[in-house]
């Protein structure tokens, strides 16, 4: 939980838009609105022959990094990060390298809450809800161990990742948010499922605790309300039905023909399901199924 009104929070939304930028720009992002542009980018991988009869899904989250990282270990990261990604002056919009750590660690060693009327301090980890947290934690993420994390995530392959309502695509990944710490992402692979595992072991032992929690390993898998399935090398995909993502899913996705008074006008709800289910099935055969 945070305060949205707490003392540090103009900071922590400062540099949640600063240090979000510099990964971006770092991992060349791009950012997308729809979620129909996962599956965009899925054909590109597959036009361009990344998807084989023996590529993987693999699902996981990383909810427990959030709440849990060492302060310590983000800081170092944080340190690398910027000394990688900054100009030769180590200046960033007028701030020093030096400035900026000392901003992030303000943060969050000034994190507080109250509970059951009682005071409390937060002590590892990112407050619930601040613009700092995602930031902190995917430059942790990547750059606490970044050679082992290169070789679990190739240039080749992709990595999803949803968090709130938009996209983003990088050279190897993409990033979908959606609120608080429903983090919930998934990447391709293409080597075994044993190496796999191996290395994710290996990854989970660089950290304190456990961080790549892993939902699923398949050749099909749901990601936001996109059903994705590897059919011998070919991608097929169709809309993912469940009751919790309905409501919300059809009023992100189509945010440009659904109003505020939608829940009057059921016709509006019934177009917007045939025209997501119409830009999600990948031939006529599922949508009729679907």
């Amino acid at each position: 939980m945070v305060c949205n009104d707490g003392p540090t929070m103009d900071i922590s939304r400062y540099l949640g838009r600063l240090l979000g930028l510099l990964f971006n720009d770092a991992a060349y992002c791009k950012k997308f609105h729809k979620a129909y542009n996962v599956i965009y980018a899925m054909e590109f991988y597959q036009k361009n022959g990344h998807l084989r009869p023996t590529t993987l899904f693999v699902s996981f989250n990383i909810n427990d990094l959030c709440l849990n990282f060492s302060y310590q270990q983000v800081m170092d990261a944080l340190e690398h990060f910027l000394n990688s990604y900054t100009s030769s002056d180590h200046s960033i919009q007028g701030m020093t390298i030096t400035t900026i750590l000392q901003l992030v660690r303000l943060v969050l060693h000034e994190q507080y809450f109250i509970y059951n009327y009682k005071l409390y301090r937060q002590t590892t980890g990112c407050a619930s809800g601040s613009p700092l947290t995602i930031p902190l934690a995917y430059i942790y993420l990547f750059y606490w161990q970044q050679n082992l994390l290169e070789d679990l995530i190739n240039k080749n392959e992709l990595f999803f990742r949803y968090l709130s309502y938009f996209l983003i695509l990088k050279s190897y990944s993409i990033s979908i948010h959606q609120s608080r710490y429903r983090d919930e992402a998934f990447i391709t692979w293409n080597r075994s499922e044993d190496e796999l595992r191996t290395l994710l072991t290996m990854a989970n032992s660089q950290f304190l605790q456990p961080i790549w929690n892993v939902i699923h390993i398949g050749s099909t898998i749901h990601f936001r309300d996109i059903l994705m399935t590897n059919n011998n090398g070919l991608l097929q995909t169709s809309v993912y039905h469940e009751e919790t993502f309905e409501r919300i899913m059809l009023l992100s996705s189509f945010l440009d023909i659904l109003q505020p008074a939608i829940k009057q006008d059921p016709w509006k709800w019934l177009r917007a399901a045939f025209l997501k289910a119409i830009r999600y099935c990948s031939d006529g055969n599922i949508f009729n199924e679907g």
